[in-house]
């Protein structure tokens, strides 16, 4: 699918709620340049409002003028539109801002549910409302104060004092990293962390844990089972880690999120299945990110804090060209760069079970994760004691 025709989709449908699988009227229309502009200012003003500070204006003008030549583009040419990067850096802003996939900022362990962006999606979520918090608080950035912007992903409460997250992320905080069957040959940095606060506006400051070691990784895929076409990636692989935290004396660690898991007899590790509602809980916004946070750019600030972005699972295990080991699931919700670790958690039964590790994406929005139901004798192997909850 071209990314013209991604975007036509979902901007068409922007109208007609969040679960797009769930069934509705006719065709949509093409994409509204001016509603969807007006939302997007929308948007911006009501974050102004909300962070208590001034967007910059020169890249706000930037920012409306691109979506609008975006925007025409695709209601002009649908999947012919001829998009650049940075035409759908501004699709993406207008996406976050309409409800169709918001970015929404996590904020005393849940969302705003006043965001206009959230609007398509608040019943689903608040629904699930005492589930999303507990994930919420479960869900932590990988602090490196090293690095140039002081982390370099997302880990998430697998089990108790342990966290899951990209081992990709933890080449990113060692020194001369490699692994063998499962083993991880390497020094952790000085002063990493976990923080499970970091919210906008700063959160609590009493959930961070230095990570202590290393207790297993996932294998490496066969070089010569590499993707064709996207650098470093290889669906033969297991792009995990799983990390010990330090315990604090008289902080708990956060409580663990249940896990999607292959070998449970009532689900049969079918869970992550195609349309499936998710939402997704990380700290995006690194300088690597193939779709820029063009929200950062005009409030300084806003990098590196946690949100939540929902969406669909668009295949599901045993979908995906090139996955011999059905370990692979795809999903559309809004992710950038940091997103890596990123927990994909169910919306549909019950908001809590984690169906999938995010580990990347490119442009013209597909998105991998790493199913876990396809993953769970890895995960039993690297974390002692581990069982179905």
């Amino acid at each position: 699918m071209s990314a013209g025709s991604t975007y036509e989709r979902l901007l068409s449908g922007s109208q007609g709620g969040g679960l797009e699988h769930a069934g509705g009227g006719g065709a949509p229309g093409p994409p509204d340049p001016e509603r969807l502009i007006a939302q997007l200012s929308d948007e911006v003003g009501r974050l102004e409002e909300h962070l208590g500070k001034r967007a910059d204006p020169a890249a706000r003008e930037r920012l409306m003028r691109g979506a609008e030549h975006a925007l025409r583009e695709v209601a002009d040419h649908g999947g012919d539109a001829r998009l650049d990067m940075r035409d759908i850096a501004k699709l993406e802003a207008v996406v976050h801002s309409d409800g169709t996939r918001p970015v929404l900022f996590v904020e005393d362990d849940f969302f705003d549910v006043m965001a206009p962006a959230a609007a398509n999606w608040t019943a689903s979520l608040s629904l699930v409302q005492a589930e999303l918090r507990t994930v919420c608080r479960a869900v932590g950035r990988v602090n490196d104060p090293n690095s140039l912007l002081g982390y370099q992903g997302t880990a998430w409460a697998i089990d108790d004092g342990v966290v899951a997250t990209n081992y990709h992320v933890l080449e990113l905080i060692s020194t001369r990293p490699s692994r063998t069957d499962g083993g991880f040959d390497g020094e952790l940095k000085p002063g990493v962390a976990v923080d499970f606060g970091a919210e906008v506006g700063g959160g609590p400051s009493d959930r961070a844990f230095r990570i202590s070691r290393v207790l297993g990784v996932g294998r490496a895929g066969a070089p010569e089972r590499a993707h064709p076409t996207v650098p470093r990636i290889n669906f033969d692989g297991l792009d995990l880690a799983v990390l010990e935290l330090e315990p604090v004396s008289g902080r708990p660690f956060p409580a663990p999120v249940q896990v999607a898991r292959g070998d449970d007899p009532a689900t049969r590790g079918a869970l992550a299945s195609r349309g499936r509602g998710v939402y997704i809980v990380g700290f995006p916004g690194s300088a690597e990110s193939t779709r820029p946070d063009v929200f950062a750019e005009l409030f300084a600030g806003v990098k590196g804090v946690k949100r939540l972005t929902p969406g669909v699972l668009t295949e599901g295990r045993g979908e995906v060209d090139g996955d011999a080991r059905r370990w692979i699931i795809s999903h559309d919700a809004s992710t950038l760069g940091g997103s890596s670790g990123s927990l994909v958690v169910d919306l549909e039964a019950g908001g809590r079970k984690v169906l999938g590790l995010h580990f990347a994406g490119v442009p013209n929005r597909v998105n991998w994760a790493h199913g876990l139901e396809g993953a769970t004798p890895e995960l039993a192997a690297a974390i002692p004691g581990w069982r179905s909850p």
